[in-house]
């Protein structure tokens, strides 16, 4: 198994030499993301042989003979991943059927055939975050992953699932914490909370700890989740200082969803805010 250091290592080089039709830059640095982390799911159903993961398995192909029998035409998020399928491979200058084999670049090495994805996934997926906010965002920033929330507020005690609570990606100016970004490719229905739930806990802990300092820290969740009410959830948490998502324009151009999801961010913006970290 790779390490941590490995795989974010493998993705860096893979996001580097990925196709960038127009130039590599903050807005277009989300298609080298996909390439190197997305997936295709095997459909093979209804007319679709296989689609973008960008939700769960059994909303893209029936799970039971119960449902396959019942399911004869094209679902809402077939149809959402297929017009993904189609808008990326505009964006790559490829066929639709050439697409497959230009994302899922990590899990495709030699090294990571039959591993689980969740692991690599996550470990990656905040390291290109990290990576694309250093080579574009503000130079004043220092980024660090899966630094303990005890290092960072000592002190102070973190309910939750893990006993060693890390924070995905922390930013700090001057050594001084001034964002952290929970990192989350998709969120579970069942760990929404989670995302939530940090957010107060860790300002809570700065204003404890970092009483004197004016500027507060902010929190943002980013994430590729494209589950409108779990986006929504997250985005209607007034501490939460934003929602990012990887592409915005996939979620509410591409595949037509809730239009409550415009108050989004993309990652784009996300860099762009970096500038005003204090």
């Amino acid at each position: 198994m790779p390490s941590r250091e490995r795989t974010l290592a493998d993705a860096i080089r893979l996001f580097q030499n990925a196709e960038f039709p127009h130039d590599l830059n903050a807005k277009t640095a989300w298609l080298g993301i996909y390439q190197v982390l997305l997936w295709y799911e095997e459909v093979n159903w209804v007319g679709y042989d296989v689609l973008p993961h960008i939700a769960e398995a059994n909303a893209l192909r029936p799970s039971t003979p119960r449902k396959a029998a019942a399911w004869t035409k094209p679902s809402q998020w077939q149809q959402r991943a297929g017009a993904l399928g189609n808008y990326l491979a505009r964006q790559l200058v490829c066929s639709t059927a050439d697409l497959p084999s230009k994302v899922d670049r990590l899990m495709n090495l030699p090294d990571y055939t039959g591993m689980q994805r969740q692991n690599s996934l996550g470990i990656a997926f905040a390291g290109l975050a990290k990576h694309i906010l250093e080579h574009f965002g503000d130079a004043g920033i220092l980024y660090e992953l899966e630094r303990t929330a005890q290092s960072v507020f000592p002190g102070i005690e973190f309910p939750g699932r893990s006993t060693t609570p890390r924070i995905d990606l922390l930013a700090l100016r001057g050594g001084y914490p001034v964002a952290i970004v929970s990192s989350k490719w998709s969120v579970r229905h069942d760990r929404v909370n989670d995302i939530t739930n940090e957010c107060p806990i860790y300002k809570g802990a700065y204003q404890r700890i970092y009483r004197a300092r004016p500027a507060g820290l902010r929190f943002y969740a980013l994430t590729n989740e494209f589950s409108p009410g779990r986006l929504l959830k997250m985005l209607n948490d007034t501490c939460i200082d934003g929602l990012v998502h990887v592409h915005k324009p996939a979620v509410r151009e591409v595949c037509g969803l809730d239009g409550r999801l415009e108050q989004m961010l993309d990652l784009s913006d996300l860099v762009d805010l970096t500038r005003q970290w204090q």
